[in-house]
């Protein structure tokens, strides 16, 4: 079973889900080559205990599971939640450790072995002006750099660090977070260019 297809197992949903009514509808410019998707209902069935509710969207790019490809484990995740929601700096680190926590276990359980998630970790700072910024559709929304150390399940089972991009904003009265992730040094490597076009060009379809 190929580790896209476990993924939208254990979230309990299939891919490129048609949106319901009330739903927002999320559009990407990505590829060529394209970046897959999918969209599952938040909390995902491998995290029951996030404390986020809304709709979750991704954007895998095009060696997202493949260990030895340049953009490995790189994907846009944007997350549309419940007004009441909390996006502050502690709400960020709590809800994004309990999610990846979460994935990692199940993966793993998904494979008839465990993991220890006790030690992940996440760190977030404050952007200043030198970090790319904000989608066109939101210039002002306030973002975030920084990193979580945890255990990458798919393909390579070992510790990984991932690069985090955070920017969060109102759509309305929803908090909107989307995040840009890679394990590629955002200074370098060919993920980063794609990564923040795509978050450039993001916007909630009229």
């Amino acid at each position: 079973m190929s580790p896209f297809r476990l993924l939208l197992l254990l979230a309990g949903f299939s891919p490129f889900l048609t949106a319901r009514a009330a739903e927002p509808v999320f559009q990407f410019e990505t590829g060529p080559p394209p970046w897959r998707g999918e969209r599952i209902a938040l909390p995902p069935g491998f995290a029951r205990d996030l404390g986020w509710t809304g709709v979750e969207e991704i954007r895998f790019a095009p060696g997202m599971f493949e260990a030895g490809a340049p953009d490995f484990f790189s994907y846009i995740l944007v997350f549309h939640l419940a007004p009441d929601s909390d996006v502050s700096e502690a709400g960020l680190k709590r809800e994004l450790l309990v999610y990846y926590r979460g994935l990692a276990e199940a993966v793993m359980a998904g494979k008839e072995k465990s993991v220890e998630t006790e030690d992940f970790a996440i760190t977030l700072a404050k952007t200043d002006g030198t970090t790319p910024g904000a989608p066109d559709a939101a210039p002002k929304a306030e973002g975030w750099t920084g990193t979580l150390d945890w255990f990458e399940p798919f393909a390579t089972e070992k510790t990984q660090r991932l690069h985090l991009e955070v920017h969060v904003w109102k759509e309305g009265d929803h908090p909107v977070v989307l995040s840009c992730v890679s394990p590629v040094d955002p200074e370098g490597g060919v993920a980063w260019p794609a990564l923040r076009a795509i978050r450039k060009s993001f916007r909630f379809a009229p």
